[in-house]
């Protein structure tokens, strides 16, 4: 984080404040706000960590209130000895909450539910045949995770609030006046017609909600003038452009690969996802994958896990296996793999491409002779068999790939790097910022002053690549097949 200008500046410091559209990313364990020059570069960084609120029931959600704070300390403090040309937000795919707009301030009919809220099954259960029916129209794959069956839960439960949208949506309309989303956004809520360019009628004739609720899509580009209200709060001029934005998974392959389209994404953080770019859109005959436009002529092939990074959290926080997961990860890698030892990877469901929410872990072939780190090194291959399923479903769609960059904070650590580049079985590298979801909203806000279109931006530079061990692909090939044979055994469809 740039503080050099933290004292009343001279008038040269001033002179030198470096003009940045600041990037909000509104995501499930928090809000960060980074200050981005034109050439990406970082010159502020804040974040508030904010946990959801979890419960038995299934429930998983932020509260609107404590997002909408959150946003306000981070930009207030990130803009500090800064130029803001501009702010830009991206937002979880299919956060849902019910607001109305009152004296400009988003207040809150509901909590604001992440993708992970499960609460909404029972009513999924009963509108799958409808929802599979409409993939050809919203290229969501049907899951509890999307709109329609919390959308259906509300409903029946008497809820019918004047606004509906993803938690950026809140966001974007308290500090603007405006309820428009981005179609990013729009098509990962699951009731939105890319290929009609419109709000489905037919699902949402089965909801809660109407058109007349929902935001107006407008290009990730299309910007509106902060409020004087709100330019008061973020201490920052009225009139200063707000960029509509997008959603984190497409910003990321945005910020990793620009618009070219033989560079996948993969990222490891608490999930783990995988994507693709196209100039058109990709239906999937198998269901296994989405795709969500960022603009006309630039679309986003992928699938995102629920099991990565939070299955190492899950053994230091439960199961004790550590100080840290740095820790963990340090164990897992001091041992050889052991072949007789065998982790199912579906500790918390399973979102592409499997769609499997009643999925759970199981750890196959322990032995006596086994400890905390053979457990750890079979977790972690574990996270290269959801990596290896997600890259061969991605691939289906997509076709063969130039090479993969890495993001997310657990890819940059080398040995993991190296285990993931061997499962993939392709070209990898670690693009040479660190901030890819980030860079890919910057590159939005920027495209926005400039007027220029996304799907010609070039990639971003990349640092050193890593090639595939080959006896290592096939291994972990391998252990994919047995795992997943494993899984049918144990969970049958």
């Amino acid at each position: 984080m740039d503080r050099s200008c933290r004292c009343p500046p001279p008038a040269h410091c001033q002179m030198s404040a470096p003009r940045v559209v600041l990037a909000v990313d509104i995501s499930s364990s928090g809000v960060r706000a980074r200050g981005h020059r034109a050439d990406l570069t970082v010159a502020s960084e804040v974040t508030v960590d904010l946990p959801p609120v979890q419960r038995a029931d299934g429930a998983s959600f932020h509260e609107l209130d404590d997002v909408y704070s959150a946003v306000v300390s981070v930009v207030r403090e990130a803009s500090a000895g800064a130029e803001v040309a501009a702010i830009v937000a991206s937002g979880t795919a299919s956060s849902l909450v019910g607001y109305e707009l009152r004296d400009g301030v988003p207040v809150a009919h509901t909590e604001a539910m992440l993708w992970s809220d499960l609460r909404a099954l029972a009513w999924f259960d009963s509108l799958r045949p409808k929802l599979v029916e409409a993939y050809p129209r919203t290229l969501c794959p049907p899951d509890v995770s999307y709109w329609p069956a919390k959308l259906a839960m509300l409903g029946a439960n008497g809820v019918a609030a004047p606004l509906y949208g993803g938690v950026k949506d809140a966001i974007f309309a308290g500090l603007t006046g405006h309820t428009w989303t981005d179609p990013m956004s729009a098509a990962s809520s699951g009731v939105f017609d890319s290929a009609a360019w419109s709000w489905d009628e037919e699902l949402l004739a089965i909801t809660a909600a109407n058109e007349a609720a929902l935001p107006e899509v407008r290009a990730a580009t299309a910007w509106a003038p902060l409020t004087a209200a709100a330019s008061e709060q973020l201490g920052l001029p009225a009139g200063t452009p707000v960029v509509v934005g997008g959603m984190d998974g497409p910003l990321t392959q945005l910020g990793a690969a620009g618009g070219e389209h033989d560079i996948a994404s993969c990222t490891v953080g608490t999930s783990i996802a995988f994507r693709t770019s196209s100039d058109e859109r990709k239906i999937d005959p198998t269901l296994r994958t989405w795709c969500y436009p960022v603009e006309p002529d630039l679309w986003v092939s992928g699938g995102a896990g629920s099991n990565g990074g939070n299955l190492l959290t899950w053994l230091q926080a439960q199961l004790g296996f550590g100080s840290s997961v740095g820790e963990i990860v340090n164990a897992a890698f001091s041992v050889e793999p052991d072949s007789e030892l065998l982790f199912v990877p579906s500790l918390f469901g399973e979102r592409a491409p499997l769609w499997r929410t009643e999925l759970r872990a199981a750890l196959v072939g322990l032995g006596p002779h086994h400890d905390r780190a053979s457990v750890s090194r079979a977790v972690v291959e574990g996270v290269a068999v959801c990596a290896i399923e997600l890259a061969e479903a991605v691939r289906a769609v997509s076709g063969p790939l130039r090479t993969v960059s890495f993001t997310g904070g657990f890819l940059r650590e080398p040995r993991w790097g190296q285990l993931l580049t061997d499962a993939i079985g392709t070209q990898t590298t670690v693009p040479t910022s660190e901030t890819a979801t980030s860079s890919g909203a910057a590159m939005v806000g920027w495209a926005a002053l400039d007027s220029g279109k996304l799907s010609a931006l070039p990639a971003p530079r990349s640092g050193p690549s890593a090639l595939p061990r080959l006896v290592e692909t096939v291994r972990l090939v391998a252990l994919s097949k047995r795992t997943a044979a494993i899984r049918s055994t144990l969970w049958p469809e």
